[in-house]
């Protein structure tokens, strides 16, 4: 089973251009982030920016460091930390911190970013772009996996009620094979907003056949997953 899955949607589109993610890490693609600015640039007549640009800017490295530091990335000063980034470099520290990466080489070269220095750097950039962040990760991914978080228990309590000891996690996998076509940990963190109306849907239906009677064993229940469409 591959290990790192990369996955592309449309909820992660900005000014027609897909923002690959993948599943081990959840890091965002900071090449495909500065197509997405390159593209909408010659649309609205920005001026040309350079995300390895961005990173040089003092208010930026201030912003990366308050960031790392707030989630425990480095413990050291402010002082402490810009004299690294001088002496090293903006990037060389982020890599060195598990947070940045390129991968590939040639034309299959790809940086990509830790999703809190991604979010950071696309709203840096400009301020439609920033806006549009904004909206992107608080909107439909965020209430929809609500819903399918809250749908999860009484899918769970009606198997109980049925089965006794259900093992809960087999139809969790059972629901991603076929949500996503494969199961993988840490999948529907970084699930679409149809994806995750799809997770729901097939919750709910589990909890109504269940208690409704027309699913009767652990099999019936893995097939109905299975088939739903």
């Amino acid at each position: 089973m591959k290990t790192n899955v990369t996955l592309n949607s449309t909820d992660r589109e900005l000014f027609g251009v897909t923002i690959r993610q993948n599943t081990k890490e959840q890091f965002l693609s900071i090449t495909d982030l500065q197509k997405a600015y390159d593209k909408a640039r010659w649309q609205y007549g920005w001026v040309e920016k350079k995300v390895n640009e961005i990173l040089t800017y003092q208010d930026t490295k201030h912003r990366v460091y308050y960031l790392l530091n707030e989630r425990d990335l480095v413990k050291i000063s402010l002082n402490q930390f810009m004299g690294m980034v001088e002496s090293q470099g903006i990037t060389s520290v982020l890599k060195g911190l598990g947070v940045y990466k390129t991968t590939g080489r040639g034309s299959n070269r790809s940086v990509m970013a830790d999703p809190y220095i991604w979010v950071l750097i696309a709203m840096e950039l400009n301020p439609m772009l920033y806006a549009k962040v904004i909206i992107w990760i608080t909107d439909t991914l965020i209430f929809d996996r609500v819903e399918a978080g809250t749908e999860y228990k009484p899918m769970n309590s009606s198997l109980k009620s049925m089965l006794g000891n259900p093992d809960y996690v087999k139809y969790a996998k059972a629901i991603n094979v076929a949500t996503f076509g494969i199961h993988q940990s840490g999948m529907r963190n970084l699930a679409s907003s149809k994806e995750l109306r799809k997770i729901t849907e097939i919750e709910k239906f589990v909890t109504n056949a269940v208690n409704q009677g027309w699913l009767k064993s652990e099999e019936q229940v893995l097939k109905a997953i299975k088939d739903y469409n």
